[in-house]
């Protein structure tokens, strides 16, 4: 992009992976799809206005911009850089709210990244993180990077501290395929928050240590299946476990399918399956998952993709 300023610019932020299974709220994945748009126009007035949503889910978001993740994530943009001028967005949805693919995540890191293509000097992305996560803060009730993390960086990223902030990413593997899962039924984040234990067992954390350092080693290796043994999880996914029915069917029948791992997204209740696209076949994968909800009487939804870049102006 060259020097000049614009007015109008429309922004296009992925759908994520958090967690990966053994990384609760430090691992984070960005997807090739789907994704959300979010357009933005520069206005005289100071402020945010939220012109309209569309799009799956669409009638559930607030165009509250003080409600909205990406109104409040455009608003902490316009703030850090003590700017004059206010914008005006426009949100099409391509990720359902209540997902667990980090619906309100994209929405956060699209209005973030909208909001800094139209200032005069641009934050870093360490900071538009940042001004996304407040949103996620808002609209969750935590603070986690997370989802946010990777829908503006791209690729594979690791929360090393929250404060001080800290965040790395990475290029994951280009064999390395995404088979996602969205049931019929929502799972809401801020209830599947407060389902998660304060304590964790010695043991339990040693299990999720060894588990999160060989997933990102396997990252570093290009090595599928022991990033996929590594999203094994003793702590969140069991407690989620009751909000999200089916699910260790779900994951069990991807891996009899040819998968490496398999994990919860998010909160829930879509069920990830990553697998070697040089040796197993993700249609196959998105089949096996599907039938055990179509089984048990719920339909669903599949994606069958990779990791992704983050938020890009179209």
């Amino acid at each position: 992009m060259d020097g000049m300023v614009m007015d109008n610019v429309m922004v296009r932020s992925p759908a994520t992976l958090s967690n990966l299974g053994s990384g609760f709220d430090v691992f984070g994945l960005a997807l090739r799809e789907p994704y959300d748009v979010v357009e933005a126009k520069r206005i005289p007035d100071r402020g945010v206005v939220i012109e309209g949503i569309e799009g799956p889910g669409a009638s559930s978001i607030t165009t509250d911009a003080a409600k909205n993740s990406a109104g409040i994530a455009a608003r902490a943009v316009l703030e850090s850089a003590g700017v004059e001028h206010g914008i005006a967005l426009r949100i099409r949805k391509g990720i359902r709210p209540c997902s667990g693919i980090g619906s309100s995540g994209a929405s956060a890191a699209g209005g973030a990244c909208a909001a800094n293509l139209i200032l005069d000097k641009p934050l870093r992305s360490e900071e538009l993180v940042l001004c996304a996560a407040q949103a996620e803060q808002t609209t969750s009730g935590s603070f986690h990077a997370d989802n946010v993390g990777p829908a503006v960086l791209g690729g594979f990223t690791i929360i090393r501290s929250y404060d001080p902030f800290e965040i790395h990413r990475m290029d994951p593997p280009a064999n390395l395929g995404v088979v996602i899962t969205m049931p019929d039924f929502l799972v809401n984040t801020r209830e599947a928050r407060k389902v998660l234990p304060a304590k964790v067992p010695l043991k339990s954390m040693i299990f999720e240590v060894g588990n999160a350092a060989s997933l990102a080693l396997g990252m570093c290796r290009g090595d599928v299946d022991l990033i996929g043994r590594s999203m094994a999880d003793q702590v969140v996914e069991p407690a989620r476990a009751p909000l999200n029915p089916h699910l260790k069917e779900a994951e069990t029948a991807a891996l009899k399918a040819g998968a490496s791992g398999a994990f919860l997204g998010g909160s829930g209740p879509c069920v990830i399956a990553i697998y070697d696209r040089k040796k197993a076949d993700g249609e196959g994968i998105a089949e096996a998952v599907r039938d055990v909800y179509s089984g048990n009487g719920i339909k669903s939804d599949t994606w069958v993709t990779t990791w992704g870049e983050g938020c890009r102006r179209l």
